[in-house]
């Protein structure tokens, strides 16, 4: 609909232009104020002089170099689904919304995919299907891992747990057990009972 004025088009669908001349509005449920351009420019250096960010030449848009504080967190790509965000928190996800990385602790991280860092302060940096469920635990990434003890970490491999508080458990397919057990306990010169 078209208010008033002279040679205004309102061409988009529930579009509006309440009055001026020349004024155009093509996008749906969209509308343009009369005048000659004053509500233009106002906003522009009212209100979107505010805005830190701009659009790069190629259409990227760029922050300002500037602090910026999100209190509730940021997630990068695909909102998961099935996660109650917590506070404070990071997730960078791919496409799956419905299995997408989950960091439902205050303040922690989540990175790869399928990850849930559900401990306060907890991270998950890589890797799939990974938990770090105690506070201030960490996996570093793999396969189905679970740092379940406060202050507990995993670095890697697969199907790892540390559920005590203060361990820490490196990846690999038993490798390093296997290493430590050949090379550093057969020199040791007791035997059990």
């Amino acid at each position: 609909s078209i208010s008033g004025g002279s040679e205004n088009t309102a061409s988009g669908e529930s579009s509006s232009v309440s009055g001026g001349s020349s004024k155009v509005v093509s996008s749906d449920n969209a509308s343009v104020f009369g005048g000659e351009d004053n509500f233009e420019k106002e906003l522009k250096s009212n209100i979107l002089s505010d805005i830190p960010f701009t659009k790069d030449a190629e259409g990227w848009w760029v922050a300002d170099v500037a602090m910026f504080r999100f209190p509730k967190g940021v997630v990068i790509g695909v909102k998961s689904s099935t996660c109650t965000y917590g506070e404070g928190t990071l997730s960078v996800n791919g496409d799956s919304g419905v299995s997408g990385n989950c960091p439902e602790g205050d303040g922690s991280v989540t990175f790869g995919h399928s990850n849930t860092a559900s401990g306060k302060w907890s991270s998950v940096l890589g890797g799939y299907g990974n938990t770090a469920s105690g506070s201030y635990s960490s996996i570093s990434g793999g396969l189905d891992n679970t740092a379940s003890g406060e202050s507990s970490s995993v670095s890697g491999g697969s199907s790892k747990v540390v559920s005590s508080d203060n361990a820490s458990v490196f990846g690999g397919e038993d490798n390093f057990e296997k290493e430590l057990k050949s090379n550093i306990l057969s020199d040791i010169p007791f035997t059990k009972d």
